[in-house]
């Protein structure tokens, strides 16, 4: 397909993903007010401004504390509201004073969340909204959760870029355009590669160690990396192995998480100095911060020159909150914007030092192209900044996505490509759900794209896992790897009763069990006249979780060992209510919330029991594959066997699997209540 065909597919597609995002976060802002939108964990009202400074790069910092009004022991109640996630700030509408006609009347600011504590929550503000917070800052305040629509502004400018591009010298985008034919590395040259290889890591399996060979000798590779095979190891390998032949990296994942966990595996393989991370401080591990560039730009020789000119905004931003006159605030302002700019510049310089200095630079998808990274080319026409490209989670990525820092580096004329993830495993989420065929689109993910061009030319499946028991992995290993994963003999017949204190008996020994309920704890609908989506539970299979629970607690598991997994969130929220007055350390999530994680113990409570036998996205074979392979001792699962089996073929072969594989047991209601 030529770029500008591929181009245009998905900037149509984007924009009506884009469209749904936004209606769907209107649709609970518009309808529900502060407090309902706080009881859904997506607000927090009753704040007032602690504090107000200028952070790394010149940010302003907002710091918020709960308004007590006399009860000092009430504490600030989170909700769905984490580090990194983009809020709204505005005054709540009992605060609002009567003002003078020149000021604005829309006080909405937006920033991203630094920290979350029981007192405080610290918010950086959006450059483009940091006049506004300081007209509000003596003010109560509300916050609310919002969408990132950064993101999909990426998406569109990289496509635009791809469209444009009058011909593709670049072979690596030719493969990926399918107008290449891809010519794999000879035998020959992968044997005489391979003989001269010296691993750093000596554990690596023979799949890990050929899959970093082949990576080392093709333009395009793709790590296919089931669960528990070792994926981020294989990647740590293959980095230090390139940066030893004298390469630079840029090392790519979809979201902060999988970007960090890289670069945190990293650390302390490669020197300090030849690792940096791009990206907003207050979305980093605090244990990346060391790397971060606006910390080492900051820390450097040339980063001290700036420490003057921030505390001169520092000291004139706290005369604009002792100003009460607008006009006077706005002429203080001013000044500000002379010295940001100023600081601006001199930081520009450093930063791009600091860049060139490092063999490994590591982002999100979004980051790869920040202005920091870009604005070298600028300056630096015909600079090759990179001459690799890795993007790990490219499962968990939009397709779109992917092509950012292939296309925002195009001057670097990068040689080589590495995909790493699993088309098995949780897919990038999508909000549209009402084109089939646009969602189809989205939903091919660049792994898929490629394997459907090109067969299994360029991928290296990792088929050892050292996460489970066999017996938990082995369904998944036939349904979606062609029988091809195997256990490695460490945890091949690991079980409960091999972990410390822990007795052997009949809750304990087996690697899998199903408690079917057959149809007795039929499923409930959270539907209410607060609901605007509905969601589904079912309270008796949360008692049947609560009952195997505490069976495996008396038998000697801790509970930081032991995972609760349901589909939908009112099970989580009604699990949640029901266990965690007295097992606060058992972590109970969705699937998604799991992803890349694992415990001793998973149970799945199924939820669907109906007459209709509908079991909704249970149907999604790669989301019930991600929860059936985070345990690494006992799958348990509570479901309605019948219903579950007549969703699909394969949930029925799944249920048929656990008929002769795993330990039935039949709850007793007397039992449960």
């Amino acid at each position: 397909m030529s770029n500008k065909k591929l181009a245009e597919k998905f900037l149509k597609c984007i924009g009506l993903e884009r469209g749904a995002d936004i209606d769907q976060t209107s649709l609970l802002l518009n309808t529900l007010p502060p407090k309902k939108l706080a009881a859904k964990g997506l607000a927090i009202i009753n704040l007032t401004s602690e504090n107000i400074k200028t952070g790394l790069g010149g940010r302003t910092i907002l710091e918020l504390k709960n308004d007590l009004g006399g009860h000092e022991s009430e504490s600030i109640v989170a909700g769905d509201i984490r580090t990194g996630d983009i809020v709204r700030i505005d005054k709540t509408a009992s605060s609002t004073k009567k003002k003078p006609k020149t000021e604005e009347t829309d006080t909405a600011c937006e920033g991203v969340v630094t920290r979350v504590s029981q007192t405080s929550i610290v918010i950086t503000i959006d450059e483009n909204f940091e006049e506004k917070i300081l007209n509000i800052a003596n003010d109560k305040l509300w916050i609310v959760k919002i969408s990132n629509s950064i993101t999909y502004k990426r998406m569109e400018s990289t496509m635009r870029k791809l469209s444009e591009i009058e011909s593709i010298p670049n072979e690596l985008i030719q493969i990926l355009l399918n107008e290449a034919k891809y010519i794999p590395p000879q035998e020959s040259q992968l044997k005489q590669s391979f003989s001269s290889l010296n691993f750093f890591d000596e554990n690596l399996n023979q799949s890990q160690q050929n899959a970093i060979n082949f990576a080392i000798n093709s333009p395009i590779s793709i790590i296919h990396g089931p669960p528990g095979t070792g994926k981020t190891y294989t990647l740590i390998e293959l980095i230090r192995q390139l940066v030893q032949k004298g390469q630079r990296v840029l090392v790519c994942g979809p979201s902060n998480i999988s970007a960090d966990t890289i670069l945190e595996r990293l650390n302390g393989k490669l020197p300090g100095d030849q690792l940096l991370r791009i990206g907003h401080p207050a979305r980093l591990l605090s244990s990346n911060l060391q790397h971060c560039l606006d910390i080492v730009s900051t820390t450097s020789d040339g980063g001290q020159l700036v420490n003057d000119i921030k505390k001169e905004i520092d000291d004139t931003i706290k005369k604009i909150k002792k100003t009460k006159s607008y006009r006077e605030k706005k002429a203080i302002w001013q000044d500000v914007k002379e010295l940001r700019k100023e600081l601006r510049i001199r930081e520009k310089k450093v930063t791009h030092e600091v860049i060139k200095q490092a063999k490994v630079v590591v982002a999100t998808l979004h980051g790869s192209s920040s202005r920091d990274l870009l604005s070298i080319y600028n300056s630096q026409p015909g600079l090759k900044l990179f001459d690799t490209i890795i993007i790990d989670e490219v499962s968990q990525s939009l397709e779109p996505q992917c092509w950012i820092p292939i296309i925002n580096h195009l001057q670097s004329d990068v040689k080589k490509l590495v995909l790493a993830g699993d088309n098995q495993q949780l897919p990038p989420t999508i909000k549209l759900d009402n084109n089939d065929n646009v969602k189809d689109i989205l939903a091919t993910t660049l792994f898929d794209r490629l394997v459907s061009n090109y067969g299994d030319s360029f991928k290296k499946l990792l088929d050892t896992q050292y996460r489970m028991n066999k017996s938990i992995m082995e369904f998944s290993s036939q349904k979606l790897y062609n029988g091809e994963l195997k256990a490695d003999d460490s945890v091949a017949n690991i079980l409960l009763p091999d972990l410390t204190n822990v007795e052997q008996n009949d809750y304990t020994e087996f690697p899998v069990i199903w408690y079917d309920t057959q149809g007795d704890f039929p499923e409930k609908d959270s539907a209410d006249d607060d609901e605007l989506v509905s969601s589904k539970y079912n309270d008796m299979e949360a008692y049947v979780v609560h009952l195997h629970i505490k069976r495996l607690i008396e038998s000697g598991v801790q509970q930081a060992h032991i995972g609760v997994i349901a589909p939908y969130n009112a099970q989580v929220s009604f699990l949640k209510k029901l266990l965690h007055g007295d097992h606060p350390q058992i972590e109970i999530s969705t699937v998604d919330g799991f992803q890349g994680r694992e415990k001793e113990v998973i149970i799945l409570s199924l939820v669907r029991s109906n007459d209709t036998r509908s079991v909704g996205f249970l149907a999604e074979e790669r989301r019930l594959n991600v929860a059936i392979t985070r345990p690494k001792r006992q799958l348990c699962i509570v479901g309605d066997m019948e219903t579950i089996t007549q969703g699909s073929k394969f949930l029925h072969d799944w249920v048929e699997w656990n008929e002769t594989n795993a330990e039935l047991i039949y709850p007793d209601p007397d039992d449960i209540l």
